[in-house]
């Protein structure tokens, strides 16, 4: 049975040692902005996020899908 999108149906989850910090976002260009902003935190040396995953919302299931492993680059 389907589930109601959300809002916000995309995710990105930055894992730290602190433990992950998640963003929700209404588009995919949305959540990809801030991606970048992270990367270029981390490029600063501004932040100590060790992975940065996209996760989108799947109507079917009802739970959040691996859209991409964006950080770091395999």
């Amino acid at each position: 049975m389907p589930v109601k999108k959300p809002s916000k149906p995309w995710l990105v989850k930055c894992v730290t040692p602190g433990g992950p910090v998640e963003t929700k976002h209404r588009s995919c260009p949305e959540a990809y902005r801030a991606v970048t902003a992270e990367k270029d935190r981390i490029a600063n040396g501004d932040s100590r996020t060790q992975h940065i995953t996209v996760n989108q919302w799947n109507t079917e299931l009802g739970y959040w899908d691996l859209y991409e492993r964006v950080y770091p680059e395999r």
